[in-house]
């Protein structure tokens, strides 16, 4: 049954009915598919995402005893003896205090701080402050509870006061050169006790434990990162160009300028796991001559063979900003490795002809790193991978422009899929 209006819109509404034989027949539904994360025969799986977790909870255990206060701290991960949290972690734990009877309140507090020493100068930046009350009372005739449950969080970013915006929390970190400086993440236990007598003049006594933490957030590239530079055709946009134009005195014969172009591929992710290589793909097209002065003693009959003209560096710059200075500390965490191909053979040639070479390569981070990259208004910490024409890299700042060119990348703690 259904309602109609009148043609000449008068009177009251006009009803239909309508036979239910004459309705289409509906066919059944046809089931849905099973679906299962196990390949069925004749099919095989492609690639797994993992899975992606705000905290990891560890399953080793904290005790803490200061100044007549016992504290357990559950669930933590252990690195070089201290616990370790990782991004938005929750502290749990357990505290019990000494003579009961005479504390009026429990709290517990997560400081974060930036220090950094210039020279004799200390500067402090708070990163974050979070203070809870366990246990408090104003009648001096109830006892503190024997055990007292605490838990509080890591936030994922903090309040930067002067720019007025939202930051990553960074990870804990230390460093001594050029000036010393860190993140350091604190809990305390903060126990008040009542006076002695009523006629005491002393305030309150107030105790305390402070426990230094590690904040190790574990970070992973947001997509793996492709191996062979062959599949550049096959997906185009898993690759990056980069264009270094060359004009330097560096490389030179006689009073003529050396001019060149440098073609550097790299992953478009540009995020990469401190365990895992860096695959890239460098194209160089120059005089002979320069490739030729980079060359090595070794001959063949067929021509002259090189290492190539460019040096590939993976470096970490460390900047810290004090009230009236900056200091600048940059580290070479390792150095590229070119895989010679066919088209490193030069024939004989005139030493001015210009000659296009290219070479498949790869960089690993030598060093062992404690964090990822991270950003601050006062400490900062970044990743570079750095074209130099000449091999014993120094400082990018004291190096003319012409001679490095550098490409802004970010090395994180752990690949994209864990094979552990």
């Amino acid at each position: 049954m259904c309602f109609a209006t009148h043609p000449f819109g008068l009177g009251s509404p006009m009803v239909i009915t309508m036979d239910p034989t004459l309705l289409p027949d509906y066919s059944p539904s046809i089931p849905a598919p099973d679906y299962s994360s196990i390949p069925l025969p004749g099919e095989h799986c492609i690639q797994r995402t993992p899975a992606q977790t705000l905290y990891d909870r560890g399953s080793v255990s904290f005790s803490y005893q200061e100044n007549g206060m016992s504290l357990m701290l559950r669930g933590c991960r252990e690195e070089e003896g201290a616990p370790v949290f990782g991004l938005c972690s929750t502290i749990h734990g357990e505290l019990e205090p000494a003579d009961r009877e005479k504390i009026v309140s429990v709290a517990v507090k997560l400081e974060g701080h930036i220090f950094i020493k210039e020279g004799t100068r200390m500067s402090s930046t708070l990163l974050l402050s979070q203070q809870r009350i366990l246990w408090e009372t104003d009648d001096a005739e109830i006892v503190c509870p024997g055990l007292l449950p605490l838990s509080v969080s890591f936030p994922a970013n903090y309040w930067d006061k002067v720019n007025e915006r939202f930051i990553r929390l960074p990870p804990s970190f230390a460093t001594t050169r050029p000036w010393r400086a860190g993140v350091v993440y604190t809990l305390s236990i903060l126990l008040r006790k009542k006076r002695c007598s009523l006629f005491c003049l002393r305030a309150a006594r107030d105790l305390s434990m402070n426990i230094h933490l590690q904040y190790k957030p574990r970070i992973r590239p947001p997509r793996p990162a492709p191996i062979y530079f062959s599949s550049l055709k096959q997906c185009p946009d898993e690759w990056q160009e980069e264009i270094w134009s060359i004009n330097s005195r560096f490389l030179h014969n006689g009073d003529s300028l050396f001019t060149a172009e440098c073609y550097f591929f790299l992953p478009s992710v540009r995020v990469f796991s401190m365990s895992e290589s860096i695959p890239f793909h460098l194209a160089f097209c120059g005089p002979i001559s320069c490739l030729r002065r980079e060359a090595t003693p070794e001959k063949d009959d067929e021509g002259e063979l090189f290492s190539g003209p460019i040096h590939v560096f993976l470096v970490r710059q460390t900047t810290m900003r004090g009230k009236h200075s900056k200091a600048v500390q940059e580290e070479i965490l390792g150095k590229g490795s070119l895989i010679v191909g066919d088209g490193a053979i030069l024939e004989k040639m005139p030493p001015h002809d210009p000659v296009r070479v290219s070479w498949d390569g790869e960089l690993r981070c030598d060093t062992p790193l404690s964090c990822s990259a991270f950003n601050t208004p006062v400490l900062e910490v970044k990743d570079y991978i750095v074209l130099s024409l000449v091999n014993s890299l120094r400082p990018m700042k004291a190096m003319e422009a012409d001679v490095h060119y550098a490409i802004p990348i970010r090395l994180v703690t752990h690949p994209w899929i864990d094979r552990s």
